[in-house]
């Protein structure tokens, strides 16, 4: 039976009929094929009253059960002290249509919500969180839903602008079709392709696969920040790297090693897929543990210029634009800076998480210690 569905005028008027002839209230619900509390909550939301006695504080007691209306009351022609009630259909129609109207314009809070409202939505935006994030922060301060707050926004409501929302705005049009001119052409990369990784990861579902880039510097920086993700928690390491090279990018792998130790790197990063940059050509080393000289982890190389088979590190990317702009120098930050913008990622309130954190996400996945050694004293 449909409970959801808008009761229109000719059902109304079945309503007011059947209440008229007695009938119960699931033998009317039977007739209109709605469920029984469709046609109660409609009843008592568009009833009138037609008689206001004095000096009477509470209504009838049968008005608490069906019909909810005075039609049929063996006592509405005698002196009742109570308000009487009556149920129309055409002036039920137009109470529903008037509510359908109002419910669809304007926003329904007073002037001192509204201004906190609009308090919240402006701090939040200014510190580069998103709407979702925003409102998973202040679930207890913001009653509205997320399609409701961009509502607000587009329509003008709020001090923020549409404009002042990072993704809201359209990208400018490419001027030309830039492509990176890689030197390592010539490396080989058998075993190591694209299509040498889907048939990896079809002998090994759901094993974990990492992704890595950089994240791109202007030519006059001597620092590029690498970013390390595991895609199906959002989970992101990201560490600032100067003057990078192959050999730096095989120690921020040492490093982690040696941090989590090996037989925690090999269960928790056994796939990594990155692009063709000159920086992680080094395949043995990164493949290969300095500590036991095994193996500890597979690595493959998207195509060149298909950035689509890695998106979700270049989603990361585009997330850390927020605190590092296209055009700008990263050469001012240090690690602990980075460390700093690391932590905010990981404690950001996700929609594809549920409203949880890929912190938290992590945690209960890999455990807490294993975290720890990630972040050791707020530090990697």
């Amino acid at each position: 039976m449909k409970t959801w569905k808008h009761i229109n005028e000719e059902q109304r008027k079945i309503i007011n009929s059947g209440i008229t002839h007695n009938k119960k209230l699931y033998q009317i619900a039977d007739m209109l094929n709605l469920d029984p509390r469709s046609v109660s909550r409609e009843v008592r939301r568009n009833r009138i009253p037609v008689d206001f006695a004095d000096g009477t504080k509470s209504n009838c007691p049968k008005l608490d059960r069906w019909p909810y209306i005075c039609s049929n009351c063996s006592n509405r022609y005698k002196n009742c002290s109570f308000i009487k009630f009556k149920y129309d259909s055409k002036i039920a129609q137009r109470k529903a249509d008037a509510n359908l109207i109002n419910s669809r314009k304007g926003i329904d809070l007073d002037s001192s919500e509204f201004n906190k409202l609009d308090s919240i939505i402006k701090k939040g935006i200014d510190d580069n969180k998103s709407i979702y994030h925003i409102m998973i922060e202040n679930k207890y301060k913001i009653n509205k839903s997320v399609t409701t707050l961009y509502r607000y926004i587009n329509n003008r409501y709020l001090t923020t602008k549409r404009i002042d929302l990072p993704y809201a705005v359209k990208y400018k049009k490419r001027k030309h079709n830039k492509k990176y001119d890689y030197s390592n052409n010539n490396i080989d990369r058998t075993g190591h392709t694209y299509l040498d990784y889907l048939s990896y990861i079809h002998k090994n579902p759901g094993i974990n696969v990492w992704q890595l880039d950089f994240l791109g510097a202007i030519k006059t920086d001597s620092k590029n920040i690498i970013s390390f993700i595991l895609p199906n928690i959002h989970f992101t390491l990201l560490s600032i790297i100067k003057n990078p090279n192959s050999s730096k990018v095989v120690s921020f792998f040492d490093e982690l090693e040696e941090r989590i130790g090996t037989d925690n790197f090999i269960d928790l990063i056994p796939v990594i897929l990155t692009d063709r940059d000159p920086n992680f050509t080094d395949i043995e080393s990164i493949c290969f543990s300095k500590i036991t000289g095994e193996e500890r982890c597979k690595l493959f190389f998207c195509d060149p210029y298909v950035s689509n088979q890695k998106p979700n590190v270049e989603n990361i990317n585009k997330q850390i634009r927020k605190f590092f702009p296209k055009g700008r120098s990263i050469d001012i930050y240090s690690q602990k800076d980075i460390l700093e913008k690391n932590l905010i990622l990981l404690k950001t309130p996700l929609k594809s998480l549920d409203g949880y954190t890929p912190e938290e996400a992590f945690k209960s996945v890999y455990g807490e210690d294993l975290y720890n050694k990630l972040f050791v004293n707020g530090e990697r």
